[in-house]
């Protein structure tokens, strides 16, 4: 991709997405500016983020014209989002994929959004999605069609699934055997392990004890290793996996990565709540645009990180995660104040560039 120091970061970015999301390029330009008005607003309330849109037209024709578009029958968002997402993987022989759900209210409309993402560093990178038409979990043929829907493009990985214990039940245990995914999943304490609750199989567990059951056994019709471990609160943790049990805890903790996702999608970052959105179709559109925004401050922090390294607070983690510093150094390279020459301060070519793996 060639990009000018005379062109705007709407047209340079415009340029880019062309070449990896096949669109009208009218509907290419409104999706660049909103990806960069999100960015720079840290909001996606469409009226917020009118002021800083490079449209033409009145701020009511803009209005009009992001409306419009959040109408958009754009069917083959996901597949398009994951395969930008995967080629940041490509030498990656194993992937870890999380599956989980973020919700929240607006009005008496419940807004449930269930996700399968990859796991990258200390957050995860959504492939794909579906909203809910209902508030609580889950159906089994929804995560199964779900998975179905990006596996082609996995072709030749070792897969690895995380999820919560909402995530249970023998079709769907079965279907992941029989898509070569090796699940760790956390159980309900009542769950049968060869026909026996799974509390019986580790009692007088000791706060701080791991204690791994000794040979494979069956859950929800399927060959599994199981294990527990006590926190120093009493609270007791159940795992079915595959492999050892050792890699199982320290999978299962990656699962966090999602939660870090979650956040900086709305509190932390770009308040993805405060959509007043409602219609599932135009949700997951909005959930797509945030997405692409989330992924390229992630891959900005990753590299301006690597030049510059966060300072490190004394518990051992960095002051800002990847994303803040990605979204940070973005929101500079679009700020309009008068900028002096410094080489700690990549330019919005740059950032654009960490999008090419």
């Amino acid at each position: 991709m060639k990009a000018t120091w005379s062109r705007h970061p709407q047209d340079t970015l415009s340029t880019y997405l062309g070449t990896v999301l096949p669109i009208d390029p009218r509907r290419l330009t409104v999706l660049a500016a909103l990806i960069l008005a999100i960015i720079e607003k840290r909001t996606v309330c469409l009226a917020q983020l009118v002021s800083c849109i490079r449209l033409v037209g009145t701020d009511e024709t803009i209005y009009q014209r992001l409306k419009r578009f959040a109408q958009f029958a754009w069917t083959d968002q996901q597949l398009l989002t994951a395969r930008i997402v995967l080629s940041q993987f490509q030498d990656d022989p194993e992937l870890v994929l999380i599956l989980d759900r973020t919700n929240w209210k607006w009005g008496k409309s419940d807004l449930n959004i269930l996700i399968l993402s990859v796991m990258w560093k200390s957050f995860s990178f959504p492939l794909a999605w579906q909203v809910l038409p209902h508030s609580g979990n889950s159906n089994t043929a929804t995560r199964i069609a779900l998975l179905e829907s990006v596996l082609p493009l996995m072709q030749g990985k070792t897969l690895a699934l995380l999820a919560d214990r909402e995530f249970i039940g023998k079709e769907w245990f079965e279907a992941l055997k029989r898509l070569g995914i090796k699940p760790t999943i956390r159980l309900h304490v009542t769950t049968k392990v060869d026909g026996v609750q799974v509390w019986a199989y580790f009692k007088k567990l000791q706060p701080g004890e791991l204690r791994i059951w000794h040979a494979p056994t069956t859950i929800y019709g399927v060959r599994l290793r199981v294990l527990a471990c006590q926190n120093l609160h009493g609270q007791t943790l159940y795992l079915a996996y595959h492999g050892w049990g050792a890699q199982a805890i320290k999978r299962y903790a990656w699962r966090w990565n999602c939660e870090n996702m979650h956040q900086a999608l709305k509190g932390r970052g770009f308040d993805l709540e405060a959509t007043r959105l409602t219609d599932g179709t135009r949700v997951s559109l909005l959930f797509g645009v945030v997405s692409l925004a989330f992924i390229w401050c992630c891959l900005s922090g990753d590299f301006v990180a690597t030049k510059s390294p966060p300072k490190m607070l004394k518990h051992g983690y960095p002051a800002k995660s990847l994303f803040r510093v990605g979204l940070d150094a973005l929101q500079n390279a679009l700020s309009s104040r008068p900028k002096k020459k410094s080489t700690s301060r990549p330019s919005f070519q740059r950032l654009l560039a960490t999008f090419d793996p």
